[in-house]
């Protein structure tokens, strides 16, 4: 990231004022948690994306790597898929490393919203991406995903995708 677009996303990022707001609570249930999140990191990316393609189908469409006339059956094994999961669930790693450095991450989702501005990404896909994600956590934790484990993964979610937001909006 250049220095001038770095120190642009640190004023838009001081203007907005996008904090994680998660309580102490909230950080260790997802440090708790984290753990499984992370043995389970690829199965939960693609199983996150492949739901967003189920729900919106469109969403394939705005993507060049997925814009194919494959079924989302097929996508399961298809590269493309395996980087765009490694590169979502690298992020949310980040997320959770940086729970406690809230301005630098938060600079890091602007920059990154920024980036898919080249592509008609509007805040009900990343709602959707989120409802995913989540459904894809509840999956894979069954019986051990409890109110608490929602609230605090929901909220992780949620915050990230706020700034990206900002990134994404920003002219």
């Amino acid at each position: 990231m250049g220095c001038s677009s770095s120190l642009h996303n640190r004023e838009l990022v001081s203007k907005v004022n996008i904090s994680n707001n998660l309580s102490d609570a909230q950080k260790i249930a997802i440090q708790m948690t984290w753990k499984t999140v992370e043995e389970n990191r690829t199965k939960i990316g693609k199983q996150t994306w492949i739901r967003v393609f189920e729900l919106n189908p469109q969403i394939k469409k705005m993507m060049p790597e997925f814009n194919t006339n494959d079924p989302v059956e097929e996508l399961k094994s298809a590269r493309a898929l395996f980087g765009h999961s490694k590169t979502y669930m690298k992020c949310l790693e980040n997320a959770v490393t940086s729970m406690d450095d809230n301005e630098r991450f938060v600079t890091y989702l602007v920059e990154l919203g920024r980036r898919h501005q080249v592509r008609p990404l509007k805040a009900h896909y990343l709602d959707l991406i989120h409802e995913a994600f989540m459904f894809s956590l509840k999956e894979i934790f069954q019986s051990e995903w409890t109110s608490e484990t929602f609230e605090a993964w929901d909220a992780l979610s949620k915050f990230m995708f706020k700034a990206m937001l900002t990134g994404l909006n920003d002219t």
